[in-house]
């Protein structure tokens, strides 16, 4: 991993190794590109690149790549495709230092077969293969995979150095093959490992720091309420929005129900909560009650009036009708009237008459009604 992907990808566009000219692309055909990568010449090397590959013949793999990017007597369809499939090939394999020259020379390589895409989807030409994006993929995927290795060996030795390794790779760039690699590790070992990791991760959330995704990880490989509402509370917005179905996965109802109370708090994600509680509504009374008493919060009201509907249980609607009938402020009335709109069951409809018939409510929300009811 040594400089990190990036700056090697930076260096070899600067040397501009193995780039081809843009008068050099053209745009070809569908049929005629699979014309061009189904002759017996070019389905021999294909299985001799395969062959390489299934022996982990890494550097052998690498140097015919280079052979045909600079071989002449093969189309330009075919070579672009032979070297994206001996490119994806190496992407699974251990590198080797000629592996890596290879790969990286490749970087720079622009596309020079084009398609047109369907007409219905704007008429432009765009890349059939681009080796050069394959490239810059093989060296992302290696790092990971020394990423994952080495954060492997960290776990197994129970060193708490890997979370702030985790931590100083941060960025708002997006995709970090070395996070990746190091959430990968934490995936994958066993619980007994991950424990030793929990106060780091806790200290390191709680300081500011970003390893919300590996908390993330131990609250559901530990099964683990508080990381959970740290992960509520604290993460990136993102994270946190991905940890609201993963508690119901994780947790029993009563205390994913905690957790995802505290979650319907936080204003970006608190509409996924209360979608989410209404799931455990099905049995669990603690989660239906919340999502009664939510009809009175404008904030995650209309989501919980969903979430209500979503249950089509003939008791919810008949609870509903009640509370239509006794509330005496207009904007209870119309999220109760929401949450019986959304419910297509014979239960919320006939509630949904009663209140017509009362003629409670503002002339607005009555007028409303009764034309729902007229569909």
């Amino acid at each position: 991993m040594g400089g990190g992907t990036a700056r090697i990808i930076a260096l070899a566009l600067a040397l501009g190794l193995a780039g081809q000219a843009a008068s050099a692309a053209r745009v070809v055909d569908p049929a005629s590109a699979r014309q061009a990568i189904t002759g017996p010449a070019i389905v021999s090397v294909d299985a001799e690149l395969s062959a390489l590959a299934s022996e982990r013949r890494v550097t052998d793999l690498a140097a015919r790549l280079d052979l045909i990017a600079h071989d002449r007597t093969i189309s330009d369809v075919a070579q672009e495709w032979l070297l994206d499939r001996g490119l994806h090939s190496l992407a699974r394999l251990e590198p080797t230092a000629r592996a890596r020259e290879t790969v990286l020379r490749l970087t720079s390589r622009r596309p020079i077969v084009y398609t047109r895409i369907d007409p219905d989807h704007g008429d432009r030409a765009t890349p059939l293969y681009d080796a050069g994006t394959t490239a810059r993929f093989v060296l992302r995927n290696w790092e990971r995979n020394a990423a994952r290795g080495a954060a492997h060996a960290d776990l197994a030795a129970g060193r708490t150095t890997v979370v702030e390794q985790f931590s100083v790779r941060a960025t708002d760039d997006g995709f970090d093959p070395v996070r990746a690699g190091i959430a990968d590790a934490f995936r994958a070992a066993a619980p007994v490992l991950l424990r030793p990791q929990r106060l780091a991760i806790i200290e390191t959330i709680g300081l500011g720091r970003r390893v919300d995704e590996l908390a993330l990880i131990l609250a559901e490989r530990l099964a683990d309420a508080e990381l959970f509402d740290l992960v509520f509370g604290l993460a990136d917005g993102p994270v946190a929005l991905t940890a609201v179905p993963a508690v119901t996965r994780t947790l029993d109802p009563p205390r994913a129900f905690g957790r995802l109370s505290i979650a319907s708090r936080r204003a970006e994600i608190a509409s996924a909560a209360v979608l989410e509680i209404g799931r455990l509504a099905k049995s669990d009374a603690a989660s239906r009650q919340f999502l009664f008493d939510a009809l009175e919060q404008p904030d995650i009201g209309p989501s919980a009036a969903a979430a209500l509907a979503a249950l089509g249980d003939t008791a919810v609607a008949a609870e509903l009708g009640r509370r239509l009938a006794g509330t005496r402020s207009e904007e209870s009335r119309r999220m109760v009237v929401l949450a019986l709109r959304l419910d297509a069951s014979a239960g919320a409809r006939e509630e949904l008459r009663r209140f017509a018939a009362s003629k409670q409510g503002s002339a607005e929300l009555q007028r409303d009604v009764r034309q729902w009811l007229d569909r």
